[in-house]
């Protein structure tokens, strides 16, 4: 009786897998994470996508990992998904407290309109050899048009002549400046300064710079970079909506744009609409401009969503803002 029970225990365990694998699959965006080799130190993350693609809404109870070597954080705390909805959690390695290959799960549990609980594995290698402090180029928060710069101290202990070759970047807002290796003690290191230009677009920063070295069993090593840029320039209401306009008629509307500096408007268009936004501006700088743009609609009846552009001068790229309405036959 009693491995009858045990039996029939295994089956069901068996059976919840298989269910598991069957429903929950199809909604992750990877099925396996491996963050390959990375340094001690080093703050690596990776994005897993959790996609609803069923017609029912997705409750997830809990977000975790099976061991302490790798960290589980649920984006945004969005426990519900709607049908076609997505959720992200990030998955990170302890390369402060664990060394070497580590091994893992992902572990996210449903309890509606299923309770399954699905697991991605995690493996990692942990190099002891190599040491980033801090562990990600951290550049904060950047005023957007202004440059900025963050630096990484590199440190390896190991062979004499370990090097680092090159720096693999694909952000072509960043750049990379590598000092001169100090040998000394047994120890090989680094300074790593990377500058973020002025052109970088507003929003957050997430990307990975590749540390390629001379060590032909593990040559890459990836470095996390991380920041916020910020609005330099804010603007009440961020959507412009004009209404419903006739056509031969006119609408107005003030939008009010603040700095934190001051700064001078140097026009108002609009490209889908050429010519259909007009604004009476002034020619000096202040922090603050409240501007009555002049909206004619063209020949085009029916529903508008566009980009408004307000050029700014001596800003990389024009303030983009959202204007909608309906023009009315």
């Amino acid at each position: 009786m009693r491995k009858f029970i045990l039996a029939m225990g295994f089956a069901a365990i068996s059976s919840v897998t298989v269910q598991a694998d069957q429903w929950s699959d199809p909604m992750f965006s990877t099925q396996k994470l491996d963050f390959g080799v990375i340094a001690t130190g080093s703050e690596v993350v990776k994005k897993v996508e959790i996609k609803n693609v069923y017609s029912q809404p997705l409750q997830i109870s809990s977000v975790r990992t099976s061991c302490t070597c790798a960290s589980a954080k649920l984006v945004d705390n969005k426990y519900t998904i709607e049908p076609g909805g997505s959720a992200f959690v990030d998955v990170q390695m302890d390369t402060k407290r664990h060394k070497q290959r580590k091994d893992s799960n992902l572990l996210v549990t449903f309890n509606s309109p299923r309770f399954v609980e699905h697991r991605v594995p995690i493996t990692a290698y942990i190099r002891t050899d190599v040491v980033f402090t801090p562990g990600k180029v951290k550049f904060n928060t950047v005023e957007y048009g202004k440059p900025s710069q963050a630096v990484v101290d590199i440190a390896y202990a190991g062979r004499p002549d370990w090097n680092i070759v090159d720096i693999k970047i694909e952000n072509p807002h960043l750049r990379a400046v590598l000092s001169k290796p100090e040998r000394k003690n047994g120890l090989i290191r680094f300074r790593l300064t990377m500058n973020l230009d002025e052109k970088m677009d507003i929003g957050s920063l997430r990307d990975i710079v590749t540390i390629e070295t001379n060590d032909r069993s593990n040559p890459y090593i990836p470095l996390r970079i991380e920041g916020v840029v910020a609005p330099d320039i804010s603007a009440s209401p961020s959507i412009v909506r004009v209404g419903a306009v006739p056509m031969g008629s006119t609408a107005k509307r003030t939008i009010v744009l603040r700095g934190r500096e001051p700064f001078t408007v140097s026009g108002v268009d609009c490209k889908s609409m050429s010519g259909c936004f007009k604004a009476n501006l002034k020619d000096r700088a202040m922090k603050t401009h409240a501007i009555t743009v002049e909206f004619t609609p063209p020949n085009r009846p029916g529903k508008f969503n566009e980009e408004l552009l307000v050029s700014i001068k001596g800003r990389p790229a024009p303030l983009r803002l959202n204007v909608s309405g309906t023009i009315v036959n």
